[in-house]
């Protein structure tokens, strides 16, 4: 006859908390991918002002 196993179960308190962490872990990924397109936005945004005031060569050239 072989020794009896133990036998190991799962607690019950770590099922209850996954309904929890998920809206979590969604609520966390949407606010990232919020900041994370707006300061793309920002800095393209920065780009265009600064070839805006950047002097052109042409005007350079012509004077």
């Amino acid at each position: 006859m072989t020794p009896g196993a133990d036998q190991i179960l799962a607690h019950h308190a770590a099922l209850l908390a996954i309904p929890a962490f998920v809206p979590a872990v969604v609520v966390v990924g949407v606010i990232l991918y919020i900041a994370r397109k707006d300061r793309r936005e920002e800095r393209e945004e920065r780009e265009i002002i600064e070839r805006a005031f950047e002097p052109d060569d042409d005007t350079k050239e012509n004077e």
